[in-house]
């Protein structure tokens, strides 16, 4: 006789976000927002690991107690924030893959719509900054991880199908070229200043010339 499997129960993060659900409203969920690229903002300035819910309540202007009606860990936040925007990403590169185009061209769009991503939604700074398997966990943390691993095995694909076709090299190692070109542009968070000559994505386009002049076929 089948036994049935008990259910773990949900996380903190997972039944917070139920009672948000069940607690929506506008004002709500515009301090959720509030509370959200409050604690973006901060994890930016401070870093994660120096950051405290008293500096991001601060940030909102709001009491301790009152965030922790919407928030019991920094770590809720940084997985609420880190989500959506990552899982998005994943899904973009997955149709791009899917797209009956040269490798060159896969490549350019994915990359091109990763850096778009990385200049409308900065908390993904927060995510090539920090070590995600040392801050985060739980079943949320793990989704984070898994569109992540996801998307870079996508952007593989891309190369090793170009490495076939004859549109990309074939005598370089896929897993290093992806670490490499993704590499370039998760660096830049150390240098990159908004208020610089050049946009993220401007920079980002040379980056692109770049990676695709190295993978070209020699001649």
């Amino acid at each position: 006789m089948a036994t049935r499997k008990r259910q773990s129960p949900p996380s903190d993060i997972a039944r917070r976000r139920a009672e948000r659900r069940l607690a929506s409203g506008r004002k709500s969920d515009q301090r959720w927002r509030e509370v959200l690229e409050g604690a973006g903002r901060v994890f930016q300035r401070l870093g994660y690991a120096q950051t405290t819910l008293e500096d991001i309540a601060a940030e909102v202007g709001i009491n301790r107690a009152t965030l922790y009606y919407y928030v019991g860990t920094k770590e809720e936040l940084l997985v609420s924030l880190l989500h959506q925007p990552i899982e998005q990403m994943r899904v973009e590169l997955e149709a791009i893959a899917a797209e009956d185009k040269p490798a060159p061209q896969k490549l350019a769009d994915g990359l091109r719509a990763y850096v778009v991503a990385m200049s409308q939604r900065p908390e993904l700074f927060i995510f090539v900054r920090e070590n995600i398997d040392q801050v985060v966990s739980g079943e949320e943390a793990n989704d984070i991880k898994q569109n992540a691993d996801r998307w870079g095995r996508l952007l593989s694909q891309i190369l090793q199908e170009g490495a076939k076709s004859g549109d990309f090299r074939d005598d370089i190692d896929t897993t290093v070229a992806v670490l490499g070109i993704v590499g370039m542009f998760n660096w830049s968070y150390r240098w990159y200043d908004p208020a610089g000559p050049r946009s993220l994505v401007e920079i980002g386009e040379i980056f692109i010339d770049m990676a695709l002049s190295t993978l070209a076929p020699r001649r």
